[in-house]
C-alpha cells in the first residue's frame, strides 16, 4: 500500500495550473504517483468565476493524483468542509501551502491543535511569503497573525519547506525554532519552442506572468517603462488577485507615453505558457520576492531572456546572457536594460535566447528534488 500525502492547494484546476505552486505540485505528483497516492485538495472555483468544479464531496481521479473541491466561506476565509475532509481521509503526511493563507493552511492549523483530526507530520510550504519583500506587505498583520500562531501553538511540530538558501534563511529569521525541510523544486524541462524573431524595427515585445499583486512588481514595470525611449509591447498575463493593485496599475497604464503598449490578456493556461512566452523577446517581471520563480524558469526554457529583480534565486543573467537581475526600487535601471535589449541585432538577440534556455538546462541537469522528496516523504510517513 502506497503512503497517502494529502495536499492542499487551494487554487488548482485543470488547465490553470499556471502559477508556480501548482506546476511544482503537478510535477512532483507526475513524477512520484509510483511510490505515494496523492490526493490534491483545492478551492472549487477561480476567483471571480461562478463556475464550479467538480461535485463537492467525490474525489476525482486525474491520474497523478485524485483531486477535491471544497467551496469557501464568506469573505474567503476557511474551506467548508475542510476539517471533515482531514477527519474522513487517511493519510499519512499532510502537506499545505501558504502560511497566511486563510482558506486552507489556517483553519487546518487551528483544526490540528485541537485535536479534530488524527495528527500526521505535517509539512508547510510557505512559498516565498517569509522573504523581506513579501513581509513588507500588510506588515502588521502578517506579524500579528505570525506571533500569535507561536504563541498558540499552531506550527508546533509542523516541519518548513524550503527551497533555497534564501528562503531558508527567511524562514530561520520568522520562525527560529521551526524545523526545516530543504527539497528543490520539481520543474520538467519541455521542449524548446520555435521563436518568431522580431522583425527590424518593431517593437520590443515584453511580458509579464504572474498573478496582479503588489509582491510581483508590476507598478515598478509600469514606472521603468515610463521612463524607456525605445517602442515597447508589453503585455500582461495572470489572474487579477488585488483589484486594488489592478485599478493603481491601470491609472500607471493611462499616462504611459504613446511609443509604451500596455495590454492585459488574462490568464494563461499552463499548456500555452512555452509556445506564449516564445513570443517574447523578454519576460519583464520585476518581483519583490521570489522563492523560485516559476514564470522566470518557463520563459528561460522557451529561451526567453528575463529582466527580474534582485530577490529571486536567478542571478548573473547578463554573464551568462540570459537577462537581468537588477536591485529593485530603481525603475531607471530596468528601463535602461528594456533599451539594451531593443538594440541587439538579431544574431546577438539568438545568443541570449540560447543562454536563457542554458540556464534552465544546467538547473534541471542539477536537481536532485526526486531523490530527495522521495527520501523525505517516506522517512516522515514511517515516522
Amino acid at each position: 500500500m502506497k503512503p497517502v500525502i494529502l495536499i492542499l492547494l487551494g487554487a488548482y484546476w485543470p488547465g490553470h495550473e499556471s502559477t508556480g505552486p501548482n506546476i511544482s505540485v503537478r510535477a512532483m505528483c507526475d513524477a512520484l504517483s509510483d511510490s505515494f497516492d496523492f490526493r490534491i485538495v483545492a478551492r472549487d472555483r477561480a476567483l471571480d468565476d461562478p463556475t464550479q468544479l467538480g461535485s463537492h464531496g467525490m474525489w476525482h481521479d486525474a491520474g497523478y493524483a485524485r483531486i477535491r473541491y471544497l467551496p469557501i466561506g464568506p469573505a474567503r476565509v476557511g474551506a467548508i468542509g475542510l476539517t471533515e475532509v482531514l477527519r474522513d481521509t487517511p493519510h499519512h503526511v499532510l502537506w499545505s501551502n501558504g502560511f497566511f493563507d486563510r482558506e486552507f493552511t489556517i483553519p487546518a492549523l487551528m483544526a490540528r491543535r485541537l485535536n479534530r483530526f488524527p495528527r500526521r507530520p505535517m509539512i508547510l510550504s510557505p512559498r516565498g511569503e517569509f522573504s523581506d519583500g513579501a513581509l513588507g506587505l500588510k506588515a502588521l498583520r502578517k506579524t500579528v497573525y505570525r506571533r500569535t500562531a507561536t504563541l498558540l501553538g499552531l506550527t508546533r511540530n509542523v516541519v518548513f519547506h524550503a527551497t533555497s538558501d534564501q528562503e531558508e534563511s527567511d524562514v530561520r529569521a520568522a520562525l527560529p525554532h521551526a524545523p526545516i525541510l530543504r527539497l528543490a523544486n520539481f520543474r520538467p524541462l519541455f521542449a524548446l519552442p520555435p521563436h518568431q524573431p522580431r522583425a527590424p524595427g518593431m517593437p520590443l515585445r515584453a511580458a509579464f506572468l504572474g498573478r496582479i499583486s503588489p509582491v510581483k512588481g508590476l507598478a515598478l514595470a509600469l514606472d521603468a517603462l515610463a521612463e524607456t525611449a525605445v517602442p515597447v509591447d508589453y503585455t500582461i498575463y495572470g489572474p487579477i488577485s488585488e483589484r486594488d493593485h489592478w485599478e493603481e496599475c491601470q491609472a500607471k497604464i493611462a499616462v504611459l507615453p504613446a511609443h509604451i503598449r500596455v495590454r492585459y490578456a488574462g490568464e494563461l493556461t499552463n499548456d500555452a505558457v512555452a509556445a506564449t512566452m516564445s513570443g517574447q523577446d523578454v519576460l519583464f517581471l520585476p518581483s519583490h520576492s521570489e522563492n523560485f520563480g516559476h514564470a522566470i524558469f518557463e520563459a528561460l526554457c522557451a529561451g526567453t531572456p528575463v529582466l527580474v529583480g534582485n530577490r529571486t534565486p536567478w542571478h548573473d543573467l547578463e554573464a551568462q546572457r540570459a537577462g537581468y537581475d537588477l536591485p529593485l526600487g530603481d525603475p531607471t535601471s530596468f528601463a535602461r536594460a528594456l533599451e539594451r535589449l531593443h538594440a541587439l541585432d538579431e544574431a546577438t538577440a539568438s545568443q541570449w535566447r540560447a543562454g536563457a534556455r542554458a540556464v534552465a538546462e544546467r538547473f534541471v541537469r542539477s536537481s536532485t528534488a526526486m531523490i530527495d522528496t522521495t527520501c523525505a516523504l517516506r522517512r516522515l510517513a514511517t515516522s
